[in-house]
């Protein structure tokens, strides 16, 4: 594999709460908990989880929008944790993101020509006002909006035009990355669709790489080329789009995907359901997250975190029944 854009490694992000003697924190969210992986140039990761597994935590944290526990996060070959501040503002001009709710990511005293207008004089785009206009009005024309739309403010518009707004500002500044975190789950079932077909289309006029977060199984199978799948704050299967739907690997995974409704009436599939609920993340089961939900768990998935095996050429999974090594010791 050539060197990636993104390469994280070991991440961790723990959120400290409640406070023991001496005001020492007792006790930490785990939200993202020892993840790894890497994006090639002008691929789309998809990641995948239900609520609360950890990836809008990841999705920020590689952006320093919120601060990694421990781990790296080399951008271009470069530690992402290390940068200071000045070092920092010049690297999202070139790693963007897109939030979820297009209500809340808007300014709303400011026009929409002053909000994209802000994006481009922060990073010293366009020589003068005249021409940065112009650059609105062409960017707002490659969302799928109208120039003449540039005086108006984020309350005249609907949720899926906010969005495209908040795409506007993310293609801006002219990234090789953008962050997409949930871009479609606050959004219409048909302005969905009209969304995912815009970021395809502008991944391949700006020639974008995408980490693209959600819930949606059926929303990421349209927009990625690779998949991970996370729980509890674990990347537990990583693989390539069709490798991941036609071949899953891990007991959770498998789960998600038995959950799929199927449109054809002939095509019968069993539905595995997961029992109990999602563990916490203050205190998660020793060794496997997933094993109090597991039907094929064993002993040592109860005492020995699993590592991240690659069952085949780009297809790994952190799972017990695909190890072959003999000393499974407590970790």
């Amino acid at each position: 594999m050539t060197d990636a854009l993104l390469d994280v490694k070991e991440l961790k992000v723990y959120f400290p709460v409640g406070s023991g003697i001496f005001r020492r924190h007792s006790h930490f969210v785990k939200a993202v908990d020892d993840i790894s992986f890497r994006v090639q140039k002008g691929e789309t990761l998809g990641i995948v989880g239900e609520s609360g597994c950890g990836k809008s935590t990841m999705g920020r944290s590689i952006l320093r929008l919120i601060e990694p526990t421990s781990g790296s996060v080399k951008f271009k070959g470069h530690e992402v944790t290390a940068l200071t501040k000045s070092e920092l503002r010049r690297l999202r001009a070139d790693i963007q993101i897109v939030f979820q709710d297009p209500y809340a990511s808007l300014n709303p005293q400011l026009t929409i020509e002053s909000i994209l207008g802000e994006a481009l004089s922060t990073h010293q785009i366009g020589n003068n006002a005249k021409e940065r206009k112009e650059m609105v009005a062409e960017l707002l024309n490659n969302v799928g909006l109208s120039p003449r739309h540039a005086g108006r403010y984020p309350h005249e518009f609907s949720g899926g035009q906010r969005q495209r707004i908040g795409i506007a500002r993310a293609i801006a500044v002219n990234p090789a990355l953008i962050i997409a975190d949930e871009p479609v789950s606050a959004l219409d079932v048909s302005v969905q669709a009209q969304i995912l077909n815009l970021f395809q289309h502008l991944k391949k006029t700006y020639e974008l790489t995408y980490i693209f977060i959600a819930h949606d199984l059926s929303v990421v199978k349209h927009v990625s080329d690779r998949i991970g799948v996370m729980y509890l704050g674990k990347m537990v299967e990583l693989a390539g789009k069709k490798q991941l739907f036609q071949k899953p690997l891990h007991p959770y995974t498998q789960a998600l995907m038995s959950a799929i409704p199927s449109l054809d009436p002939d095509v019968k599939k069993e539905r595995i359901i997961l029992k109990g609920d999602v563990p916490s993340p203050i205190t998660p089961p020793q060794g496997c997250h997933f094993h109090p939900r597991c039907h094929y768990r064993m002993e040592a998935c109860e005492h020995v975190k699993p590592r991240q095996i690659e069952v085949e050429p780009g297809h790994f999974v952190s799972c017990h029944l695909y190890d072959t090594t003999d000393n499974l010791t407590e970790k």
